[in-house]
């Protein structure tokens, strides 16, 4: 891979990449890492890709894997955690979590809060607009796996958005 190819796929990729990282850690700065640690897998990579989708489903992949190491390693487990979500989110760079109104940005301050599987979920399906089927091979997960953590998302998301809105008319 030449280095325009690499800066080609890093303007391409970068937002849906810190976005599928942001979703799963919380975290700005670890969503950066991440981020950082794809594009380099993507550089190393040596074999040819299908398609433009399968190399998007590659990246995607990769971001999720990393994203499941940095959650399983001691380091992540025992750190204080200091961050602010509504504040890492509003400040997330280059505004890829950028809301158009105060619904949306409701509705994605409610995702951050969803177990990070969840949040994984939701973000390919509904932000990537990718399949079940899809998502599952994203993931290494069962389509069955998919459609029921999309259905426990969607219930723990509207019990929020409802406690949300009841507490603010109190």
């Amino acid at each position: 891979m030449t280095h325009e190819q690499l800066n080609a796929d890093v303007a391409e990729y970068r937002a849906a990449v810190f976005r599928l990282a942001f979703g799963c850690t919380g975290s700005r700065f670890d969503a950066d890492d991440i981020a950082q640690e794809v594009f380099f897998k993507l550089y190393k990579y040596e074999k040819p890709f299908k398609d433009d989708e399968h190399k998007k489903a590659f990246i995607l992949r990769v971001t999720v894997n990393l994203c499941k190491n940095l959650q399983k390693s001691a380091w992540f487990n025992k750190r204080a955690d200091y961050e602010n979500y509504k504040e890492t989110f509003k400040n997330a760079p280059d505004s890829v979590y950028y809301a158009v109104n105060e619904q949306e940005s409701e509705l994605r301050e409610t995702i951050l809060q969803l177990n990070p599987k969840y949040r994984a979920v939701i973000y390919l399906f509904y932000y990537e607009g990718y399949t079940a089927a899809e998502t599952a091979k994203i993931l290494k997960i069962s389509e069955s796996n998919v459609t029921t953590r999309l259905n426990r998302a969607r219930n723990q998301l509207k019990t929020q958005l409802i406690n949300n809105k009841e507490a603010v008319y109190e």
